[in-house]
């Protein structure tokens, strides 16, 4: 039990590492230079394609990402700041590939109710079964960008129904 707690709050500092990294560099550098570090850029998937997303669940596919999950839910409000989207999806996706879980980080955008406003944009996280960061926020938003270590993993199938 004791080793199972430290072991969770190695897990929350890291998170917290890498969202202080996240915010860092989208503020500072821009995204051409660093955007290796979410994966590949991939085309977005013929189910999400022109699709707004409705209900997008938070859920887990395995410990790892339910870890991954929590870890940075947690990190996020223990610091003085509240990260942006992008930071969120950026310290999950670097967790999930240093513990070989497969996961995409999604750029979405919405239409302003206002024509002379700008677009809305938001970032999530999605592992296989459904979002581990950003969930809840992208509802409303169309998959724009999908960014993912490895090419040829997609999120399931359950996924694509909800989105």
């Amino acid at each position: 039990m004791l080793m199972r707690r430290w072991r969770h709050r190695g897990r929350v500092a890291q998170a917290m590492l890498l969202l202080s990294v996240g915010e860092v560099l989208k503020r500072r550098v821009p995204m051409t230079r660093w955007a290796w570090v979410l994966g590949r850029s991939c085309a977005v998937p013929d189910a999400w394609r022109g699709r707004r997303t409705t209900l997008l669940r938070s859920r887990a596919a395995s410990r790892a990402e339910g870890n991954v999950a929590v870890a940075v839910r947690r990190a996020a409000a223990r610091l003085p700041w509240e990260p942006t989207c992008l930071a969120e999806a950026f310290a999950g996706q670097v967790m999930l590939r240093r513990r070989h879980e497969p996961g995409a980080v999604v750029i979405g955008l919405r239409r302003p109710a206002e024509p002379d406003q700008p677009w809305d944009a938001h970032a999530w996280l999605v592992g296989r079964l459904g979002a581990l960061t950003g969930g809840p926020a992208a509802r409303g938003f169309t998959a724009t960008a999908v960014f993912t270590p490895d090419p040829d993993w997609a999120p399931g199938r359950e996924l694509d129904e909800r989105v």
